[in-house]
């Protein structure tokens, strides 16, 4: 078990670590550490040599703590990992929140540095045909995700009395049970309740791949309009393809409590799952890039400036435009999404996915 558990540290750790400290080049080529440039200013040697310093000092630091994670992986105690392995992971994300904001601010500041002529005229391109385009998968293909939970709903409930009094709910890193809890509807159930949780939030977030607002290159409008409707294309089917395996996941963990299955198995199958997952965004974004900016990647880059919003831009991830009644919008660093915490529908949304985690832990024990 120590064995699987590293080689999964290892499959998971390495790719987070490679897709963190290489983000600058994921990003749009229209921006650099959350600040609007042109393509051709992106492509400059000043910001490749910044870029190059960001992917450098943060495998300097991600690397050690891989070699202090996969020590910790191979300790007997199982508390003392799992604490450690939450520290090693927060220090990570602090790690990468700090370099981001250092790296924004020295953008910021350079950009009012840099010759008119890198400032270039502003353009705003729209394509009003866009959304008639595919872009995503049809919320409809979520059937398969409702049937699986209907069907492990049923079996759990015709297959009730084969149930053993006492369940269990969480294995440590060693396959040892940590937490169990008393048999009733609620606890035999509560994958079910997961399940239709998991289903609605892919739901959403597959509507907000569509509904997102459109970002359009004015330097070359047709090859950007195609990058971005394979971007979301690829990143619904991501949406649909992990939103079914953790549906699956609660299937098996069902599964269990009717056929008890041996606990080497079980976190096996519990580990493959976020594996599959974390690659399969993994290599999303490096073969595709944020909006598609990696698809049919062009040899040189335009002289056209993007249009300025980086007012809107807090720290330049942070999104808050009371004029843009647009609910999501493409994050400015990272790959993905994020939301306009000026819209009014967010506090609503964010206080039901609180409520939701909540609930979780409640149900979970």
């Amino acid at each position: 078990m120590p064995l699987l558990f590293t080689l999964t540290l290892v499959l998971m750790f390495i790719p987070i670590v490679a897709s963190l400290a290489f983000m600058p080049y994921l990003t749009r080529e229209t921006m650099s550490f959350g600040i609007s440039v042109s393509e051709e200013t992106f492509r400059s040697e000043p910001l490749r040599q910044m870029r190059k310093r960001y992917a450098t000092i943060s495998l300097i630091i991600y690397i050690p703590v891989l070699f202090v994670g996969l020590y910790v992986s191979m300790l007997s105690n199982a508390m003392l990992q799992g604490a450690l392995l939450g520290a090693l992971m927060g220090l990570i994300v602090l790690t990468s929140v700090t370099l981001n904001l250092l790296f924004h601010f020295k953008m910021k500041k350079m950009k009012a540095t840099l010759p008119a002529t890198a400032k270039g005229k502003t353009i705003l391109a729209v394509d009003t045909s866009f959304r008639r385009q595919k872009l995503i998968l049809s919320n409809k293909w979520y059937i398969i995700h409702i049937s699986l939970t209907l069907i492990s709903t049923a079996a759990a409930l015709i297959y009730y009395d084969r149930i053993p009094e006492q369940i269990t709910l969480k294995f440590d890193m060693q396959g040892n049970v940590i937490n169990s809890a008393a048999k009733s509807y609620a606890t035999v159930l509560f994958p079910n309740i997961m399940q239709l949780l998991i289903i609605a939030i892919f739901i959403f977030v597959n509507y907000s791949i569509q509904r997102s607002k459109q970002q359009i290159s004015a330097g070359n409008p047709e090859r950007s309009i195609q990058q971005n409707a394979i971007f979301r294309r690829r990143w619904s089917m991501f949406t649909f393809l992990s939103g079914l395996a953790m549906v699956s996941l609660f299937s098996f963990i069902q599964l269990n409590m009717i056929y008890p299955i041996e606990s080497s198995t079980i976190m096996l199958v519990s580990l493959l799952i976020p594996i599959f997952v974390v690659l399969f965004a993994v290599v999303l974004s490096f073969t595709t890039g944020q909006g598609g900016s990696r698809v049919q990647r062009p040899e040189t880059g335009s002289q056209v400036q993007p249009a300025n919003d980086d007012a809107y831009w807090k720290l330049g991830s942070i999104y808050y435009n009371p004029n843009d009644p647009s609910f999501s919008v493409e994050k400015r660093f990272g790959i993905g999404w994020t939301i306009n915490f000026a819209h009014p529908a967010v506090w609503f949304i964010l206080l039901a996915i609180v409520i939701i985690i909540a609930l979780a832990i409640f149900l979970g024990g």
